[in-house]
C-alpha cells in the first residue's frame, strides 16, 4: 500500500431492523442517510477577560436518518407503527386506456360501482358498466378504434398499511453495514453500526423525483440501553470496523495473565488457563487475543507443561517459566508447583 492510500466508506449501506429480536425488514440506504451524535455544553467563564476555564458536556444524543433507496411497504409500517394487512380490498384503476368497438369498450377488471370515462374531446362522463363492458354509444361514439380513459374502483388482493392518528412508531434494533474501500486496494473491509434500541420518530417522507426512483426517508433516535458488559455502561450504539486485509490483530505489546500461577501436582484440578491481551495504544482498549494465534512454551516441562490452547498442567514440584509469543512479542508467566 502506498503512502497516499486512503480509506473511504461507500455511499450506500445495507440495513436491518429487528423488532423483539425478530427480523422485521432489510433495505438499502443511499448517500443522504446519516448518523449524527450531538451534545449540549455549559461553559464556565471566570477571571480577567472572562476566560473560558471549563466546558461541561452533557445530554449526548444519537440521531439516525435513513433514506431508503429501495421501496418496501415495511418502511411505512415501521414509521407509522401499523401492521401490514393482506387481503381483498378496493383499489383504483386510473386512466385505463380502453379501445372501443362500435362504441363498446371492455375494461381490464370488474368495476365496483360506476366508471368515470374521459372522452376523446376531454369531457368526463359517468357510465354504469355491465360486468366489464361500458357502452358509450349514448355519447356519440359509435365507430371503431376510438379510445377513452377509464377510472374506477375494483377488488383485488393487496397489502395495506393504515396511517392513523394514534399508533406510535416501532422501536427495535437497527443494524447498518457499509463497505470500506481503499483507493489503491479496492474493498478492504466494512463498518457496522449497531443501535440496540432505535425508535423512529413517526415522521417519514416519500419523495417522487424527476431524476429517478422515489426514496423513503425515515428518522429516529437511539435510546440508551445497558451495554453488553458493566464497562460499557449506558449505550446508544456500537461502531465496529472490520478489516479484510488483516488476518491477525495488530498490537504493540502483549500481556499474559495471570502473571503467576501456583499449582498442586497432587490435586484433582492441576491446570490453569492463560489469557492473552494485546495493547494497541492510548485510543484503544486492550483486545483479547485468540490463543490459536499465540505460541506457548515451558522452560521446564518436567515441572509444568503448556499446550497450544494455553492450558498449563502441573507435573512435579518445582518452578517453571511459560513464555507466550504473539507476532514476535513475548511475555512470561511464573509457575510454582507444589
Amino acid at each position: 500500500m502506498t503512502n497516499n492510500a486512503k480509506n473511504f466508506l461507500v455511499s450506500t449501506a445495507d440495513f436491518a431492523f429487528y423488532v423483539d429480536d425478530v427480523l422485521a425488514c432489510t433495505g438499502t440506504t443511499n448517500l443522504n442517510a446519516s448518523i449524527e451524535t450531538t451534545m449540549e455544553e455549559q461553559n464556565v467563564n471566570a477571571g480577567k477577560g472572562n476566560k473560558l476555564v471549563y466546558s461541561f458536556k452533557h445530554g449526548r444524543q444519537l440521531n439516525a436518518t435513513l433514506e431508503a433507496a429501495d421501496w418496501k411497504l415495511e418502511y411505512l409500517a415501521m414509521a407509522s407503527g401499523s401492521k401490514i394487512t393482506e387481503g381483498m380490498t378496493d383499489v383504483y384503476k386510473l386512466g385505463e386506456c380502453v379501445t372501443l368497438t362500435k362504441g363498446i369498450g371492455v375494461l381490464g377488471s370488474v368495476p365496483v360501482g360506476d366508471v368515470a370515462v374521459e372522452l376523446p374531446n376531454g369531457t368526463i362522463v359517468t357510465v354504469t358498466p355491465d360486468e366489464t363492458a361500458i357502452d358509450l354509444t349514448g355519447f356519440g361514439l359509435t365507430g371503431d378504434q376510438d379510445s377513452v380513459k377509464a377510472t374506477y374502483r375494483y377488488n383485488r388482493i393487496a397489502k395495506s398499511v393504515t396511517i392513523d392518528a394514534e399508533s406510535t412508531p416501532m422501536c427495535g434494533k437497527l443494524v447498518l453495514d457499509a463497505d470500506r474501500h481503499n483507493n489503491d486496494l479496492g474493498k478492504v473491509g466494512s463498518v457496522q453500526i449497531i443501535i440496540p434500541s432505535y425508535q423512529l420518530n413517526g415522521n417519514f417522507k416519500i419523495e417522487f423525483t424527476p431524476e429517478g426512483a422515489s426514496s423513503t426517508s425515515l428518522e429516529g433516535k437511539a435510546l440508551a440501553v445497558e451495554g453488553d458488559s458493566c464497562a460499557d455502561g449506558s449505550v446508544y450504539a456500537y461502531v465496529r470496523e472490520f478489516d479484510d486485509t488483516e488476518k491477525a490483530i495488530s498490537v504493540v505489546e502483549i500481556a499474559a495473565t495471570p502473571g503467576t500461577v501456583a499449582l498442586d501436582s497432587s490435586s484433582t484440578d492441576k491446570t490453569a488457563a492463560i489469557s492473552v491481551v494485546g495493547l494497541k495504544g492510548s485510543l484503544y482498549s486492550p483486545v483479547q487475543l485468540n490463543p490459536a494465534d499465540c505460541s506457548f512454551a515451558s522452560d521446564t516441562p518436567a515441572t509444568a507443561t503448556v499446550d497450544q490452547d494455553g492450558i498449563i498442567t502441573a507435573v512435579a514440584a518445582g518452578s517453571a517459566k511459560i513464555t507466550v509469543t504473539y507476532q514476535g512479542m513475548n511475555d512470561e508467566i511464573d509457575v510454582t508447583v507444589a
